[in-house]
């Protein structure tokens, strides 16, 4: 394992989520419940409003994989609009090419995605793309390319997908993926109040 994915799990259990989305770290979780540290198994103190809202605002960011001043850029972003600010935001995130390769399946993991596409092995639209932040469109067909279908691993991967959201369409002959509507708030898989995110970016 790791050190990144150690503190990864300390992560989840801190904050008391699965925030990889694996089955081991999930296992982790109902093995080791309690809080990291010497005191873990003490009873959580009661936390106060803005300790809420740090807490639920660590959970988004590590989610997604982001940091504080970009997590800021898409507070900005959505405050501006005229949907409901959290739940663009959290639109706005979910859609990030990224964690679009990871919620197709091509990966297991949301950092294994980030490298897929950093090393440009992941077309859009039948283009090679790098930008693990690049915002995926509805309608934008997502597929590994040509030469790294045949990397048994990335095969395996697709093949042993168990995520099944309906905003999203899987072709598994074709290895492809497709963003077919904008995800209700409800349909996106992160416990996270994110009301509350906003309530402290907005501090």
């Amino acid at each position: 394992m790791t050190v990144k994915t150690k503190t990864l799990r300390k992560h989840c259990r801190a904050l008391g989520v699965n925030l990889i989305g694996t089955p081991s770290a999930a296992l982790t979780l109902q093995r080791r419940p309690n809080r990291p540290g010497q005191h873990g198994a003490g009873r959580r103190a009661k936390l106060s409003p803005f300790a809420m809202q740090l807490m639920e605002t660590q959970k988004l960011k590590h989610y997604y994989g982001v940091t504080a001043k970009q997590l800021k850029r898409y507070y900005d972003r959505a405050s501006k609009s005229k949907e409901q600010t959290n739940v663009f935001m959290v639109q706005l995130l979910e859609r990030r090419l990224d964690n679009m390769v990871y919620r197709m399946g091509f990966s297991p993991t949301l950092r294994a995605a980030r490298q897929m596409v950093v090393h440009r092995h992941i077309l859009v639209n039948g283009k090679n793309v790098n930008k693990p932040s690049m915002e995926v469109r509805v309608g934008d067909e997502i597929t590994v390319r040509d030469r790294s279908k045949g990397i048994e691993k990335y095969k395996e991967w697709f093949e042993l997908s168990e995520q099944q959201l309906g905003y999203i369409e899987r072709d598994g002959s074709k290895m492809t993926g497709k963003l077919l509507q904008i995800p209700a708030r409800e349909e996106i898989p992160i416990q996270v109040e994110d009301h509350l995110v906003v309530e402290y970016m907005a501090l």
